[in-house]
């Protein structure tokens, strides 16, 4: 990928040079120009159907599985076959096919220095296609990426260069459509004036969470989150129903995103500000987005709560580890500090990209934390003998111990045998809660009373160390994977392994080598990631360990695949073969098709599992003996083989003898009498 982006650049520049009437006003920054980008309005013209209204699914900057969205998703009415045009002049620059991503997809840089990206395509134009085409057949491949040189294919404004498709990690049949810097960011497309996109709705707050970031913090009296509906009182106006108590430092947090009139989707916002006190402590601006940290949208959101229920919820303020530069934020990052018992005011202003504006208004009342006993019941007391069951978890840095209907004054963590004595924090629905700041020290054994819990944390992993940690039987190597500091516990028994939780984002792989009990070495078992459902990850087996890597924590298995994939025919003949292809467990990796020996180009379309013969050229024709390859992620092979000959006699005879078959009547349906009709 590194390479591919240098090669483009390259080129980019190369053709800049060569161009006499490049725009350089564009393509790069001047010395004391204005912060504020201008972009060539009516340069792009709309890449499907233009003219016509349209209709998005996805906008640019909506929150997705670990990256922002780069682009706009158009609409095509749940069909594919739309012409879709260069949005300007140029050349087209990078060529793709993969069975994920973006499917089959486009790139044309144009003289100004912008790139267009055209996803999800069914095909290319014919010029295209054939040059696709025999660099595919050359290479013997399907999956393939291609950099054509600045005169090679040429394209002007409104020519048709793809069909629009499905391919690709796609949810049905829509065009990606991006536009993209010289240094690979990606800019709102709506920002260079389309008509055809039009939007006069507010953005909705659904949603406002205060959280508490440290030991010390406290939201109407408790640690963790605290989740309150808005209320809506006017057109883009919300505020909270009641005032909030909060003392220490504070996470705003907001689930809000746009609509428009002509889409039931929802859509992400573009511009979001908080002001505290009337000062500012956070701006948001999503006009452009570098690739290279997109996948830091898992510190930018909850990723907490999108693991729990799916809903991404965006932080009103920068997390640490976070790398991405479309933030102007105070001195504390947007975190609210709250240390007094003042009534603070909070306004917050949430934009799309046409300026639609929504507003959430709310108050904070600076209040010391304190024990409620009258909220619980429970008088507090020196001494205790609590034997009930006790829990622990860990947020940020602060390690939390709960004890139901306990009157212990303080909780015993220990690490390696040394006590440490934590008092009470707060008592809420009869449960004590002790916290702990891990900043102090870990802790591996949590006691309160008679009643203990294992904690297990191992090891403090700084993510500026890219640490190494080992035990007898595991050893993980961090490498730059951590976003924060990391507490790290691990278990393992038999074919399992848990490295903590899959509720705690990596921003890159880590590696680990496993020595599993109870199963030996076999080129056939691998690791599969089991968090929500069954991934293959793989590995490499170094004696009686497997290595793999992975760029998410939780839980993970060792499973053996023994089953071959399965090929069923779906139709072959003189012109044409296609095939559906399955594999239950570690995936499809990779197929061969061959007639008479002569390899054949097979299309693919994961979602459905289908296969399906595409011809060098058009007067080709098929004939002789077929043989398909298809092998799995662990190199199980399956085969299929018929002479297309025979084959094709023997499905004209089955569907001669359908045709001429005499017709069963069911018992009784016979012709009755008139007599019996009558009545």
């Amino acid at each position: 990928m590194i390479i591919t982006r240098v090669l483009s650049a390259i080129l980019l520049i190369v053709y800049l040079i060569s161009d006499t009437s490049v725009n350089l006003s564009y393509a790069q920054k001047e010395p004391g120009q204005a912060a504020k980008e201008q972009y060539p309005k009516g340069y792009f013209m709309f890449p499907i159907q233009p003219g016509r209204q349209a209709s998005l699914s996805g906008g640019f900057g909506d929150l997705r599985t670990n990256h922002f969205h780069a682009g706009l998703d158009i609409r095509t009415g749940a069909v594919e076959g739309y012409n879709v045009y260069a949005a300007a002049d140029g050349y087209v620059s990078r060529i793709r096919v993969m069975r994920g991503g973006y499917g089959n997809v486009l790139y044309i840089t144009h003289p100004n220095g912008y790139t267009t990206v055209y996803g999800h395509l069914k095909n290319y134009n014919p010029a295209i296609e054939e040059y696709l085409r025999r660099r595919e057949y050359s290479q013997k491949v399907w999956e393939i990426e291609l950099i054509p040189g600045p005169n090679e294919l040429k394209v002007k404004k409104g020519e048709i260069v793809a069909i629009s498709g499905n391919t690709g990690a796609s949810g049905g049949p829509h065009l990606h459509f991006e536009i993209r810097d010289a240094l690979e960011n990606a800019i709102n497309p709506m920002k260079f004036g389309f008509p055809e996109i039009q939007d006069s709705q507010a953005p909705i707050i659904e949603r406002v969470i205060l959280k508490t970031l440290n030991a010390y913090s406290r939201v109407n009296g408790e640690f963790g989150r605290v989740s309150i509906a808005p209320k809506r009182t006017g057109s883009g106006e919300y505020v909270l129903p009641n005032i909030v108590k909060a003392q220490g430092i504070i996470g705003l947090e907001l689930n809000t995103y746009d609509r428009s009139q002509t889409s039931p989707f929802r859509m992400g916002i573009t511009q979001l500000e908080v002001e505290v006190d009337g000062k500012s402590t956070y701006k948001l601006n999503l006009e452009k987005m570098p690739f290279d940290v997109s996948k830091d949208i898992n510190v930018h959101i909850d990723y907490d709560i999108s693991q729990t229920n799916g809903v991404r919820i965006q932080k009103c303020y920068v997390a640490d580890g976070n790398r991405i530069s479309i933030y102007e934020t105070d001195k504390n990052k947007g975190k609210i500090f709250v240390s007094d018992n003042q009534l603070h005011s909070v306004y917050v202003k949430v934009k799309d990209t046409y300026g639609n504006t929504s507003v959430l208004t709310f108050s904070i009342q600076g209040e010391a934390p304190k024990l409620q006993e009258s909220e619980t019941g429970i008088p507090l007391a020196e001494e205790s003998n609590y034997t009930g069951n006790i829990s622990t978890s860990i947020t940020e840095n602060t390690l939390a111990v709960r004890a139901k209907n306990t009157k212990a004054p303080f909780a015993i963590l220990q690490n390696k045998g040394v006590p440490t004595k934590v008092p009470l924090s707060y008592v809420g629905n009869k449960e004590a809660v002790y916290l702990y700041d891990l900043n102090r020290g870990i802790a591996d054994f949590a006691q309160v009373d008679n009643s203990s819990s294992l904690i297990g944390i191992k090891k403090e992993i700084l993510p500026q160390l890219g640490q190494v940690y080992t035990e007898p039987h595991l050893r993980i190597d961090f490498n730059n994977a951590l976003y924060d500091t990391l507490y790290l516990t691990t278990s393992a028994s038999g074919t399992r392994l848990t490295i903590n939780t899959e509720k705690i984002p990596l921003k890159d792989l880590m590696t680990v080598l496993w020595t599993p009990s109870g199963i030996s070495m076999s080129p056939k078992t691998g690791v599969y990631d089991i968090n929500n459902g069954r991934s293959f990850l793989g590995g490499v087996w170094v004696g009686s360990a497997i290595q793999f890597k992975t760029r998410r924590l939780g839980n993970f298995q060792l499973i053996t695949d023994n089953e071959a994939p399965s090929i069923r025919p779906a139709r072959l003949d003189s012109n044409y073969l296609s095939f559906v292809i399955s594999d239950n467990l570690s995936g499809i990796k990779s197929f061969n098709c061959f007639v008479n020996s002569e390899w054949v180009l097979m299309d693919y379309e994961y979602k459905n599992g289908r296969i399906w013969s595409i011809k060098l050229n058009e007067d080709q024709t098929y004939s002789g003996d077929l043989k398909l390859e298809v092998v799995d992620n662990v190199g199980n092979l399956g085969t299929y083989q018929v002479n297309l000959e025979e084959y094709i006699k023997q499905q004209q005879l089955q569907k001669s003898k359908k045709k001429h078959a005499p017709v069963r009547r069911k018992p009784g349906s016979g012709s009755k009498s008139k007599k019996s009709r009558r009545r």
